[in-house]
């Protein structure tokens, strides 16, 4: 069997994240095929400024597939495209898929793509970001049409200085101790904040949707590969049914009252 008979999707993922290859590996199982590349390294940048350098990145970053026959491509990052608004945002994935010729899309469209399809109207932000950022996140969702619930610094709440660096225990340990807003799914966004398994663990008993970055990224990629037997791995097809079974009840405290396969 060719590559050119298999569907294989590119990722572009900033050049220290060390997580988010691992957790789509997770997520997407055998197929698609993985393929990535890097964007540059920005040493004497700070956050913002890295930020904004790596949106003018996005294009070559992406010619560096080559020729590869890829079904899509999507940008492993949220924090860049915050500042632009929901609107440039899409409009630039526009652009971009038009010269490329294959679907283009940031996560933090992947994010609310699947917000959309699962019908959410708020959202509770946790986010690995300082202060500034989150206020750009905020603003983004608000201008999507999502109502913002609450908006949170895991940072400062774990005493840590990046995404990188957040513990899954501590992580956990800290969803467990938040207070849920009705109807408002917490959303972990944040490519290198490892989630996978902190999602996982708590699925059987968390009152409340948790969605992360990567979770939205994967069911983005699957949805553009065109073929129904993708449906990835056996842990993608729980968590994201956990998600719809949240989604279709407007009680929560019932979302397994009927059948719970977990």
């Amino acid at each position: 069997m060719t590559l050119e008979s298999m569907h294989s999707v590119g990722l572009l993922v900033p050049p220290s994240n060390p997580t988010l290859e691992i957790e789509l590996k997770q997520l997407l199982d055998d197929q698609p095929y993985l393929y990535v590349s890097r964007l540059p390294v920005f040493p004497d940048c700070d956050l913002a400024e890295r930020n904004r350098r790596y949106l003018q990145e996005y294009l070559d970053t992406s010619l560096r597939f080559g020729k590869l026959p890829l079904s899509a491509i999507l940008v492993g990052l949220t924090g860049s495209n915050y500042a632009s608004g929901p609107g440039e945002d899409r409009r630039f994935c526009d652009e971009l898929s038009a010269r490329l010729n294959v679907p283009f899309v940031t996560t933090s469209l992947a994010i609310l793509e699947l917000l959309h399809h699962l019908q959410f109207k708020r959202l509770h932000l946790e986010l690995p970001y300082p202060q500034w950022l989150i206020n750009e996140a905020k603003c983004y969702w608000e201008q999507a049409g999502i109502e913002v619930v609450a908006a949170n610094s895991i940072l400062d709440a774990l005493q840590v200085q990046d995404a990188y660096a957040i513990d899954s225990e501590a992580l956990e340990d800290y969803l467990q101790s938040l207070t849920f807003h009705d109807g408002a799914p917490v959303l972990l966004s944040g490519t290198g904040m490892r989630t996978v398994g902190v999602i996982e663990d708590l699925i059987d008993r968390y009152p409340a949707p948790l969605l992360s970055s990567n979770l939205a990224a994967a069911r983005w990629l699957l949805s553009h590969c065109g073929d129904r037997g993708l449906r990835g791995s056996v842990l993608f097809c729980k968590l994201y049914e956990k998600l719809e079974r949240f989604a279709s009840m407007s009680d929560w405290s019932e979302v397994d009252s009927l059948f719970n396969p977990f």
